[in-house]
């Protein structure tokens, strides 16, 4: 599943980013992840063929569900009790924070709802999946948003201190030794990848028809790289509301990527002939082989 560690990455981030940048930071997901959709550099073949194939697709898809429900309920699981005991809020505070409290459980809803349960096995159909789930998480951190705001605003600056003093749960705190999480410019740099226009004409042999049609796939995708770049912060923003500002900015960044990139994709895709596109499926493994040596 594409993201299988969202929730974490998103809402814990703005809430403790020198803890929960080590293990699986935010800013790397982006262009990388788009192109790995359309170059997959997995194989399915062991789910689809063989005796075994149907039990080990049952196996796969209750393990993508039961992603979806755990993520899920980890959303309802936000330190409301934590920041009320740190903030020690007011009458009218309080029902600032429980207004945030309603909207993690509609956000865990939303989460939920757009959360694949099932494997994409075509480029088309992977890029669908990132496109539901993007919006999903797009949905969420606008529906915390607000209320996290005005609850955060209504804070005095000492409140505003212990809020942002909160200790993380004792497994993601950061790893002894003194070492600085990476920059947020190094992670946005570390999933540029060049498109394959050369490896893509060699192995699928597209005519001039389908080339016509990759030609506009090629500047769809190097608009996503910019369009996502463009939308990644040059420095760490300094409150959790900043921070999830930043994050709702870089999701819509990378959807409004996917869903140009849709169009000239289906486009070229469905050009193909069924053994052009069993090519064009199999340059994954290639790609990312080559990209590691």
């Amino acid at each position: 599943m594409f993201w299988p560690y969202a929730y974490g990455d998103l809402f814990y981030y703005a809430l403790w980013p020198a803890d929960y940048g080590y293990y699986d930071p935010f800013w790397y997901y982006g262009y990388g992840d788009i192109y790995s959709a359309i170059f997959s550099p997995y194989g399915y073949d062991e789910y689809v063929q063989g005796a075994g194939a149907p039990a080990r697709m049952a196996t796969l898809t209750q393990s993508m569900a039961n992603s979806c429900t755990e993520e899920a309920a980890e959303v309802t699981s936000w330190p409301i009790d934590q920041i009320q005991a740190a903030v020690q809020p007011s009458n009218q505070q309080n029902a600032l924070l429980d207004n945030l409290g309603n909207a993690v459980v509609k956000a865990s809803d939303e989460v939920k709802t757009n959360c694949p349960a099932t494997v994409a096995f075509t480029p088309t159909d992977r890029l669908a999946q990132m496109q539901q789930r993007l919006q999903g998480l797009v949905d969420a951190v606008n529906i915390v948003s607000p209320p996290l705001d005005k609850f955060y605003d209504s804070l005095s600056d000492e409140q505003k201190a212990r809020f942002n003093d909160m200790s993380p749960p004792q497994q993601a705190q950061a790893p002894q030794g003194g070492q600085a999480p990476p920059s947020v410019a190094s992670q946005c740099d570390a999933t540029i990848m060049a498109w394959p226009s050369e490896q893509i004409n060699a192995l699928v042999k597209p005519d001039d028809a389908q080339r016509a049609k990759l030609a506009t796939l090629t500047a769809a995708a190097s608009h996503a790289a910019d369009t996502i770049k463009a939308a990644c912060p040059s420095e760490m923003p300094a409150t959790p509301t900043s921070r999830l500002t930043a994050i709702g900015q870089h999701l819509q960044a990378m959807l409004q990527a996917v869903e140009a990139i849709q169009p000239p994709l289906a486009d070229f895709y469905n050009s193909l002939s069924d053994d052009q596109k069993a090519r064009f499926d199999s340059m994954g493994k290639q790609l990312f082989a080559a990209n590691q040596q």
